[in-house]
Parts: structure tokens; C-alpha cells; sequence
């Protein structure tokens, strides 16, 4: 799984996997796949997992294979991480 440090608001500090809030008249898959391919330079094809009532959020799995995520956003958070 591939991760990112926050460097600013309340999240500074934590580990994050790309995200973000669903645009007017998106889909949550249509909004994975933009948030991933904005974050990370990849295009996916993810495959929903569950959805988190806790969080109000789907949730979605994907395989990159051996490709890497580019770092995007420096302004927002550190590279990305390969965790295991």
C-alpha cells in the first residue's frame, strides 16, 4: 500500500492514501479514479470495496502492478510511500 504524509491542517502529520471529496454530479467511482490520477499521475480501474457509514465514504482497492505514484502535490504532502 502506498501512503503520503500531511504536511499541513489538522491531518499534519498523518499518513494518507488518495482521497477527496466527490464533485457535483460525480460518481464515488468517477471520483476515485479522478483523485487517484490527480495525486498520483496514474490511471486505474478500481474495484469497489465497501462503503464506511462511519465515515459516510466507499471505499475502493486497486493493483498499479509495479508502477509507481509520482509526487504531485508537494505543496500538500510528502512522497509516496511504498508501506507493507
Amino acid at each position: 500500500m502506498y501512503g503520503s504524509e500531511r504536511y499541513k491542517d489538522s491531518m499534519k502529520g498523518l499518513i494518507q492514501v488518495p482521497c477527496g471529496k466527490v464533485d457535483p454530479g460525480e460518481t464515488s467511482y468517477q471520483t476515485v479514479c479522478r483523485e487517484i490520477r490527480e495525486e498520483t499521475g496514474l490511471h486505474t480501474a478500481p474495484v469497489y470495496l465497501t462503503t464506511d457509514k462511519s465515515f459516510n465514504c466507499d471505499l475502493y482497492t486497486t493493483d498499479i502492478g509495479e508502477r509507481v505514484p509520482q509526487w504531485m502535490e508537494p505543496s500538500k504532502n510528502g512522497p509516496w510511500t511504498f508501506y507493507t
